[in-house]
């Protein structure tokens, strides 16, 4: 197949992060959630005090649905540009993921032109972004003051995760399959003890924004027109 990589001459060292860390990898993230959640429902609900004033179940779906609503939130639709890239970020992980997870299983498929481009977009965003929202950090005085070591940490290694995702995509070069496996199995068994994790306390935030600001009547929002 030309140049690309020759998949059953893979080294031990590419097989072995590819496949047993990987998915080990997957594996302890998987457990480490699950007695994160486990943990979360070991504790009391919170209980409203008051009579409802608003109906719960419509304030909770409004509550998921505001990441999708940017107008219905002033700092994404006033900063409109960076909720694009907080977007194309997210998808371009998602992507980064969902490549690591396909290429083992169907390499030639992978080996696509069209996939190729489509891949190399995403990361080549990836880490645009990721360089950007760096340099946000370091060069902003208010980002400084809120972030931590491990937020420079993990968006450092997401960003060269991205760049090698780039030289790694066309499946030509062993050497930057085996960076990029290393990568994504690292962030396997790191992300549970990092603030990436963020996405797991997502719903339970969600669903008990909606609930207490459903149960006050302030959510979903009320629209009204003022007559001059």
């Amino acid at each position: 197949m030309g140049d690309y990589i020759v998949w059953d001459s893979l080294g031990s060292g590419t097989k072995l992060v590819m496949n047993q860390l990987h998915y080990g990898g997957l594996a302890f993230m998987v457990l480490a959630y699950t007695f994160k959640i486990w943990q979360f429902f070991q504790k009391p609900l919170a209980v409203e005090g008051t009579p409802a004033r608003g109906d719960h179940d419509r304030a909770i779906k409004y509550a998921f649905m505001t990441l999708a609503m940017p107008w219905e939130i002033e700092s994404q639709w006033r900063h409109w540009f960076r909720y694009l890239e907080f977007g194309a970020f997210h998808l371009a992980m998602a992507v980064g993921i969902g490549w690591a997870f396909i290429v083992p299983f169907v390499p030639t498929v992978m080996m696509n032109p069209v996939i190729c481009a489509f891949s190399q977009l995403f990361f080549i965003l990836g880490f645009l972004i990721g360089i950007s929202r760096l340099l946000r950090r370091i060069l902003s005085a208010e980002m400084r003051l809120i972030s931590s070591l491990d937020d420079y940490f993990c968006l450092i290694l997401l960003t060269i995760w991205m760049l090698s995702g780039i030289f790694a995509a066309p499946l030509k070069s062993e050497t930057y399959l085996f960076y990029y496996y290393c990568l994504a199995s690292f962030f396997l068994f790191y992300v549970p003890f990092s603030k990436i994790s963020h996405y797991v306390y997502y719903p339970f935030i969600r669903f008990y924004v909606g609930k207490h600001f459903g149960h006050r009547g302030t959510w979903p929002k009320k629209h009204t027109s003022v007559e001059t």
